[in-house]
């Protein structure tokens, strides 16, 4: 029995000593690779999170999207043409700047002619006791100048092409066209007059031409109003003629067709003709 009961248990040490030894090796030995690998790798990533990720990128890396696989030349092309559009966008906008610049221009001189209209009614042919110079210095006052001058409430644009046709001697010179506005400034303050007279005896701001709505009697006795073509000589140093007469300063004088009119010593004469006038073509209007 006890040779047999020897011969079990060294049967049952050979059976039980590998196990003690693989436990000892595996308790000694590093981790696997396999276990290793497992341990170092990241966690899974949702697919909503990588949807979020190359959203991202996407929006990051903008590339015009008929460029997308396509050659190098013809992005380049793209955006060549695309920095000469922005180009003309910038250029338009200057231009619509100057031209909106221009415009204010207008209406602020045309505002500076007419003043506070307080709607009171002139008598035709009264003096214009408006105030002027210094007076007006504030509210009057256009690029730096002022205006001796105030558009009267019954100031209208005409609706006759109404034509200053000038001459120096017997000589045409180019025709002014003068019913576009209701007042037309003459002087040789270039600033701010629409009529230029560089005269060495004419004042820099010499007379006016104003259209004003007055009274008219018709052929048949029934009265109207009318739009009439006015001058009016602003104090000027060696005065203002009509028909080589001179008129008196701050006074109205209603002007017909075929009147000459002249500014100082000027040897220029400006004939008032509209475009019904005889031998008068009709050119612009």
């Amino acid at each position: 029995q006890s040779t047999g009961s020897s011969g079990i248990n060294a049967e049952y040490g050979q059976q039980q000593q590998p196990p003690q030894r693989r436990q000892r090796r595996d308790s000694r030995s590093p981790p696997s690779r396999k276990n290793n690998n497992r341990r170092s790798s990241p966690p899974p990533t949702s697919s909503h999170n990588r949807s979020g990720d190359s959203g991202n990128r996407s929006q990051s890396h903008k590339t015009p999207t008929k460029f997308l696989g396509t050659d190098r030349a013809g992005l380049e092309d793209y955006l060549a043409e695309r920095k000469r559009r922005n180009g003309d966008r910038e250029q338009e906008a200057k231009d619509s700047e100057k031209d909106d610049k221009k415009r204010r221009d207008r209406k602020e001189k045309s505002r500076k002619m007419k003043g506070d209209k307080d709607g009171e009614k002139k008598e035709v042919g009264a003096p214009n006791y408006e105030r002027s110079g210094k007076l007006t210095e504030e509210r009057n006052t256009y690029k730096g100048v002022v205006i001796k001058y105030t558009e009267p409430a019954e100031a209208r644009i005409p609706k006759t092409k109404w034509r200053l046709y000038p001459f120096k001697g017997d000589e045409a010179l180019q025709t002014m066209y003068i019913h576009r506005n209701s007042g037309y400034l003459i002087g040789r303050e270039r600033k701010v007059v629409d009529i230029p007279a560089d005269h060495p005896s004419c004042s820099s701001q010499h007379a006016v031409i104003q259209f004003r709505l007055v009274d008219h009697t018709r052929v048949d006795g029934s009265q109207t109003k009318k739009v009439k073509p006015y001058m009016m000589d602003l104090e000027s140093t060696n005065g203002s003629f009509l028909n080589n007469v001179k008129i008196e300063p701050r006074r109205y004088y209603e002007l017909k067709e075929r009147d000459i009119i002249k500014f100082g010593f000027s040897s220029r004469e400006y004939v008032l003709l509209h475009e019904r006038s005889e031998g008068v073509r009709d050119g612009e209007s």
